[in-house]
């Protein structure tokens, strides 16, 4: 995954996630870098971080152990203190 840039809510500032640009376009990620969707323009990952950034939290994930074993776990409360680019240990139970 290439450079990311932080997307920030326009109206307080919240961090909502991240925007990776791609050769197809650009990805909207979580707040640690999960994608939230595919690649498109930067306005409509734009509009997938306004709409599922914060809200994506509240649904159940899976974190994946640096062995591989997966654990279902639920983010109560999440506060970020270092997010690497590409790290993905942590995606949305489906």
């Amino acid at each position: 995954m290439l450079p990311c840039k932080p997307y920030h809510r326009p109206e307080d500032n919240e961090l909502l996630g991240y925007l990776a640009r791609e050769p197809g376009g650009t990805v909207p990620l979580t707040i640690f870098g999960a994608p939230l969707g595919g690649p498109g323009s930067v306005e409509q990952a734009e509009e997938v971080l306004l709409a599922r950034g914060l809200a994506c939290l509240a649904d159940p994930w899976l974190l994946r152990d640096l062995g591989g074993e997966e654990t279902r776990v639920a983010v109560l409360a999440a506060v970020v203190v270092l997010a690497t680019e590409g790290a993905d240990r942590l995606r949305p139970m489906r």
